[in-house]
């Protein structure tokens, strides 16, 4: 009987092969702070994902480098939000979850994948996020540093079950146009 490998947990990757990769467009410092004390002050209507400008010297804390050193920022509602990462990949990924875009931002989250072609990227059920307003670096897992990855906010995606989300798809810092590397999803209740 030959193997066969069975990912767990589930991810079905193939609608993310083939994507025409278009760069987000970072914000601008000015608008990121603005967006952010919003955010502190109760103010919902800027929820979304933006791409901003991530600080030099936390890049260089972390080890991250590369082409596609690319932040996104995640504004989030006031209700029971999830971020869930998943991945399909040849090379090991690492995500990581900040509290802030400045050199003393604290991780709150530093997700890998075991091995290669493992979807599991976190834990399976995700985690739960309290913070209104998060960032998110994705890369691939070199020996003693992390590479970005090529990221895309899909902004239209719809987690299904009642909820409400969008997710950040990412593709390695070489290769096709495949964004099933890293999937960070990102939903709340409708």
């Amino acid at each position: 009987m030959a193997w066969k490998r069975f990912p767990i947990p589930e991810f079905d990757h193939r609608p993310l092969r083939g994507l025409t990769y278009v760069p987000p467009v970072p914000i601008s410092k000015s608008d990121e702070d603005a967006l952010v004390a919003a955010a502190s002050s109760g103010d919902q209507s800027g929820v979304g994902a933006y791409a901003v400008e991530p600080n030099a010297e936390l890049l260089k804390k972390l080890s991250f480098n590369g082409d596609h050193r690319q932040m996104i920022m995640c504004i989030l509602p006031q209700k029971d939000c999830r971020l869930l990462g998943r991945s399909m990949a040849w090379y090991n990924q690492r995500a990581y979850v900040l509290d802030g875009n400045s050199a003393d931002a604290e991780v709150v989250h530093e997700w890998r994948t075991p091995r290669t072609h493992n979807t599991r990227l976190g834990p399976d059920d995700g985690v739960p996020v309290t913070r209104q307003v998060i960032y998110l670096l994705s890369g691939r897992i070199l020996e003693d540093e992390d590479r970005g990855n090529r990221i895309m906010i899909d902004a239209d995606w719809s987690p299904g079950d009642g909820r409400d989300g969008y997710r950040i798809l990412a593709g390695c810092d070489k290769g096709d146009d495949n964004f099933h590397d890293s999937c960070l999803m990102v939903s709340w209740p409708a």
